[in-house]
């Protein structure tokens, strides 16, 4: 069932959340698991986190939030074309952070265009151009790993620890994720600057003139204060999917968001990560974890500690290289988990590891949809896409592995 669903989302014969109920039906049909213990998966609480910050970007989008800061941010970058790069980096971060990558770079693409459509800089032929739409795919696809609700993986993550008797939440993500996102954020924009050296220096930024909104204003708060009690957690001991429940109810209360508003949500997304959960936690019933764990085991013994991290980043890189990060990370995860208990070391590391590393995919244009987008803007070639994406992907695992060695203790 494994193989099968690898085969499909790879190919992608069918849609990527047909062949996750695809994986589910199987798994009760061949695989012997009782219909409760499969289909428990797809509203699991981690499938009710994703779901809380889905309806956040959602009102964050009706009420025009999300274009209001960009604009805001992006407009004291004003002036010079390096720190304007800087800028569309660290920006398209920080909203990928509270919500898909893909929402993240559909926000910041259309910015970025227009200021390099003012500034007469041509598709295909602006150096420049193509640093700015890289940067928007980049910055998406980094933002996801600052925070335990930016990408799937790092939910995914939380799903297989707690399963291990482990209390893995915001702050535990946090103190792992949000610097590795931040070193990533510098490397990013030195090495687009680098390879797509710039052919101005100077660039202008037309300015935003709407005004912050009554209804902004309440979107604004509910997400400050869910941000807040997700960050809290370990103090008021209310789980993180019963927080994500918070802005559902608040948002629908106070009239900020309708039915209309709750079908935009990313259902087919849902639908895969609960697939992907349910098959994760075949993968480890089965003792098919173990087995594959005891293989990479003998491959990794004797390895110094940040070999091992590298050679993580390296494996996640090239399985999400074919795969969604979503069905890497499923296939991944409960492999790392048990390769934790061969290795005697930290899982909680460990995993987190190898949930970054199938969240370092930055070298071809079907890798993740903002590289799609990045793509499809006009401005780049898919070897622009390799020239940069190579160095960052690699500069990533290293990173990593010094970060996890140095700084999280194993």
């Amino acid at each position: 069932v494994t193989a099968l669903s690898m085969v499909l989302w790879i190919s992608e014969a069918i849609p990527l959340h047909a062949t996750a109920l695809l994986a589910a039906f199987l798994l009760v049909v061949a695989g012997g698991f009782s219909p409760d213990k499969v289909f428990a998966q797809f509203f699991d609480r981690v499938v009710v986190l994703v779901l809380g910050g889905f309806v956040l970007a959602v009102a964050l989008s009706k009420h025009h939030l999300d274009d209001f800061l960009a604009h805001k941010i992006l407009g004291r970058f004003n002036g010079s074309a390096t720190k304007l790069l800087f800028g569309v980096i660290a920006v398209t971060a920080f909203l990928s952070m509270w919500m898909s990558n893909s929402a993240a770079a559909a926000i910041a693409m259309p910015i970025a265009l227009v200021i390099l459509s003012n500034n007469n800089l041509k598709p295909l032929e602006s150096r420049f151009g193509k640093s700015m739409v890289l940067g928007v795919a980049y910055g998406a696809t980094i933002g996801g790993i600052g925070t335990l609700i930016g990408s799937t993986p790092n939910v995914l993550t939380q799903k297989f620890l707690a399963q291990n008797g482990l209390d893995f939440g915001f702050v535990e993500w946090g103190v792992r994720g949000f610097p590795f996102m931040v070193a990533m954020v510098v490397i990013c924009w030195l090495v687009l600057k680098t390879v797509f050296r710039p052919e101005i220096k100077a660039i202008e930024i037309g300015k935003h003139v709407a005004v912050f909104s009554r209804e902004q204003k309440m979107v604004g708060g509910i997400f400050l204060l869910t941000v807040f009690l997700w960050v809290t957690e370990s103090i008021h001991g209310i789980h993180n999917s019963i927080v994500a429940l918070v802005p559902i109810i608040l948002l629908y209360v106070l009239g900020l968001v309708d039915t209309k508003d709750f079908q935009k949500v990313g259902w087919d997304s849902l639908i895969l990560i609960g697939g992907g959960i349910a098959l994760g936690m075949a993968i480890a019933e089965s003792g098919l974890a173990e087995l594959l764990s005891s293989f990479l085991g003998g491959v990794f013994s004797n390895q110094p500690l940040i070999v091992i991290l590298f050679l993580l980043g390296i494996a996640g890189i090239m399985l999400t290289s074919f795969l969604s990060n979503t069905a890497a990370s499923a296939v991944l995860i409960p492999i790392v988990t048990s390769l934790s208990a061969f290795l005697g070391l930290d899982m909680a590391n460990l995993v987190v590891a190898g949930a970054i590393g199938v969240s370092l995919d930055f070298m071809f244009p079907m890798g993740t949809p903002p590289s799609a987008l990045a793509y499809s803007s006009g401005y780049i070639h898919s070897w622009d896409m390799v020239k940069a994406g190579f160095i960052i992907s690699l500069l990533g695992a290293l990173v990593l592995a010094f970060m996890g060695f140095v700084f999280w203790g194993f």
